[in-house]
Parts: C-alpha cells; structure tokens; sequence
C-alpha cells in the first residue's frame, strides 16, 4: 500500500513538472483604438495573420499562471522571409532589431505584453513564418508558429554563422567577427530608442570589422547585420567609460 502511494506522489509530482505554466492571449484593437481579447493562443498552433497593408501586429498578453515569479525567456525563430521587416518586442517595438532576448521575469498571476510587428514596405507579396519558443527557466513551456503571406517553415542555409563584438563593454574600438553567406552586408547601430547612430559596410564574406564608437555616449545600443537590406541579425552592445 505504502509503494502505490509513493508512486501515485511521483506521478502526481512529475505532472506537475511537465504542466504548461503559460497561457498566451491574443489582442486586437476595435474602432475605439481599444485591447479587445481575440482568443487564447493553443499551444504548438499556427496563427495566419492578415497581409493587407503596410503594417501588421501581433499583439498578445503573456501569462504566468502558476503560484510562484518565473524567469521566462524567448527564442525567435524566421523562416521563408521576403520583403518584410519584422521586429519582436516584450512591450512597444521600436526597431528591427528583436530576435535576441533577455530573460525576464513574470509575478505569479500577472502578464507581459509581447508583440511581434509586421511592416510589408507596400509589398503585397510579402511572407514570413516566425516560430516564437517560450521557455522557463530554460526548459521550453510554449511555442506557436505566426504565417504572414503563402510563408511556409521551411530549414534554409543560414544567411549568418558568426556575429560577436567584442570587448563589449566598450570604449573607443569594438571589433566585430563575422561570417555571412552573402558579401553585400552592412553593420547598423541603433541607440535605446531605435535610433541609427552608425552603419558601416562589411568587406567580404567573412572578416572583423573596426569600429570607433568614441563618440558614442555612455550606454546600451544594439548592432545589427544587414544582408541585402535585410536585418538578419541582431545584439546588444554597451558602452561603457
């Protein structure tokens, strides 16, 4: 009797590891410019949003539903992407910039607003499929598929393999280490507010570019690599003296 009860505690407890904590509810705004809640997002489902045009939310709430704070972090992944600039945020969304994450950290019962902004340059054949994986405490508890356009998932070569800047913090020179599959490619720097400061062309398919950020103030910015116009990656970069 006592080893049937320990193994029912044992499956009851291992159910509860594996139980899904988030829950994610997708938002549009009425005539009033108001939030209005659209649906709960179902786990591993693919969202098809709307390219009429020229820009396109995905607007959600992210929640906690479990009894304790979670650290929860974020893996974005696009595939089959073309003429579209895509920005992923916890919050507003300022720039392109937004497919590298910082863990955050969500109170038990609350929410996070995340958001994932289309702009189709007035392209009407524009397509992207992004898979969006929420993870906590590193284990992955969520993930959903958003299809703009006739986009499909599909694996493809990738455009970069090496993007680090160092020293960051920085000073006076950062070096960036790159590798690209394409030549014609440019490094973009954007202070916190979404703002360009800088953009330098990269020579080569693979290299270290110098960079002097002397002038740059005090503070976080992020650089991002361009491939044929096209962010396709980027970091964050702190200055710092």
């Amino acid at each position: 009797m006592k080893k049937y009860v320990v193994f029912l505690a044992v499956v009851f407890c291992a159910s509860l590891s594996f139980a899904q904590i988030l829950k994610i509810e997708q938002y549009e705004l009425n005539d009033d410019e108001e939030r209005v809640l659209v649906r709960e997002v179902q786990n591993g489902e693919t969202i098809e949003m709307s390219n009429e045009g020229v820009f396109i939310e995905f607007d959600s709430d992210v929640i906690n539903t479990s009894d304790v704070q979670r650290s929860v972090s974020l893996k974005m992944e696009p595939f089959n992407y073309a003429e579209i600039d895509i920005s992923a945020c916890w919050g507003e969304c300022l720039a392109p910039w937004n497919f590298d994450f910082e863990p955050i950290e969500i109170l038990a019962g609350a929410a996070e607003n995340f958001k994932v902004d289309f702009n189709t340059n007035g392209i009407t054949e524009s397509r992207a499929w992004i898979t969006c994986t929420f993870l906590i405490d590193g284990v992955k508890d969520f993930v959903f598929h958003i299809k703009f356009g006739d986009a499909e998932m599909s694996v493809k070569e990738p455009v970069i393999t090496k993007n680090n800047a160092y020293p960051n913090p920085a000073t006076s020179i950062v070096n960036i280490d790159y590798a690209l599959n394409s030549g014609n490619a440019q490094v973009v720097f954007y202070n916190i507010l979404g703002v360009s400061v800088h953009e330098q062309s990269l020579n080569g398919q693979t290299g270290t570019a110098k960079v002097n950020v002397s002038n740059f103030a005090t503070g976080i910015y992020f650089y991002t690599i361009k491939v044929n116009g096209k962010s396709v990656e980027t970091k964050k970069l702190i200055i710092s003296r």
